[in-house]
Order: C-alpha cells, then structure tokens, then sequence
C-alpha cells in the first residue's frame, strides 16, 4: 500500500470514527474498506484509538494504582 493511499484511509477511518469501523471490519472488511491490507490498517488504527482512550493509571503498577484508589 502506497503512502498516499494509507493516509487517505486513516483520514476516512477518523471521519468514520471508531465504533463504525468497528464494526465494518466486524462484518467485512473487503466490502466496506478494502482488501487485506486496509484491514490490518483499520486494526492498527483501532488499537492506537483504544490506548487513547485508555485510563492512564493502566500503565502503572499495581501497588501504585491501589495507593492511587484509596487518595480518592
């Protein structure tokens, strides 16, 4: 895949949004987004969105995260 045409998809996915390429790439992929390669595009870009979305006391380590619940 060429570099123009993977950003043109990563843009389509952002006006796409989340929840609906979702489910494009639930139900089929090659009809909705493309071949394969479009589809590990939308995986990758998915992922990338859900560590976004992500809280940040995810990364931290357990002992952290539990002093961090009891200062609240």
């Amino acid at each position: 895949m060429e570099d123009i045409d993977r950003q043109r998809a990563l843009a389509y996915f952002e006006r796409l949004g989340k929840e609906r390429v979702r489910l494009y790439t639930a139900i089929d992929c090659d009809r909705y987004l493309g071949d394969w390669q479009v589809r590990e595009l939308a995986d990758q870009w998915l992922d990338a969105k859900n560590a976004e979305d992500m809280p940040k006391t995810l990364g931290l380590p357990l002992w952290r995260r539990l002093l961090s619940n009891r200062r609240l």
